[in-house]
């Protein structure tokens, strides 16, 4: 009798372990013709989905971004060391898409250039400038596309909005990027080159 409670906590415990696996790093879905990735990324209130995405550099990638709420505006930006101004979480003193070639398609309500070399297809303000590159969007059923080829730059970044003077960010709505050299993370049955 003592055996099978043993039994059965073990057995409770390994799919305990298991269902842990949500906390998993998201990597691209590769189209082996064009090898481009796709990332669907959901912004909610206040979360994005996923909150944990794993790139390597070179790659091709094709972030489909979607504002799940129906009241809030969302924003997009990726790097690390916050910039507070105020008091409140405002950007990034490093920015990933710094010098990087980006193309917006879709509506946004605005995008930020910061020192990425955007092409913009879509309804929506360009903003020239800024600490970081951003894509803000409005409550919308439209996707907006952001391409790229992630540099050569590796390392720990973190994704977040700043919208709502910063409470965004404050209330979590922000995740990492783990950007790790081409050869060190092509894992089997990806498309990495």
């Amino acid at each position: 009798m003592q055996y099978s409670r043993i039994v059965v906590v073990i057995i409770g415990l390994v799919f305990l372990v298991l269902g842990c696996g949500e906390d998993e790093a998201v990597t691209p879905e590769f189209d082996q013709p064009t090898g481009v990735g796709t990332l669907n990324i959901s912004m909610n209130d206040f979360k994005f989905i996923p909150d944990k995405i794993r790139l390597s550099t070179g790659q091709k990638i094709r972030i489909v971004l979607s504002n799940q709420s129906t009241t809030h505006d969302h924003g997009f930006a990726v790097g690390y060391g916050l910039i507070k101004q105020g008091g409140s979480a405002s950007g990034f003193q490093t920015d990933l898409f710094e010098g990087v070639e980006v193309t917006v398609i879709g509506p946004a309500k605005l995008v930020k250039t910061a020192k990425a070399v955007l092409t913009r297809e879509g309804d929506g303000d360009v903003e020239d400038g800024g600490s970081s590159f951003t894509v803000i969007k409005g409550p919308s059923s439209q996707a907006t596309i952001i391409e790229f080829v992630v540099p050569d730059t590796f390392g720990e970044f973190e994704f977040a909005s700043f919208e709502n003077v910063g409470k965004n960010y404050e209330g979590g709505m922000k995740g990492l990027i783990n950007v790790f050299p081409k050869e060190a993370s092509c894992p089997r049955n990806h498309y990495c080159d």
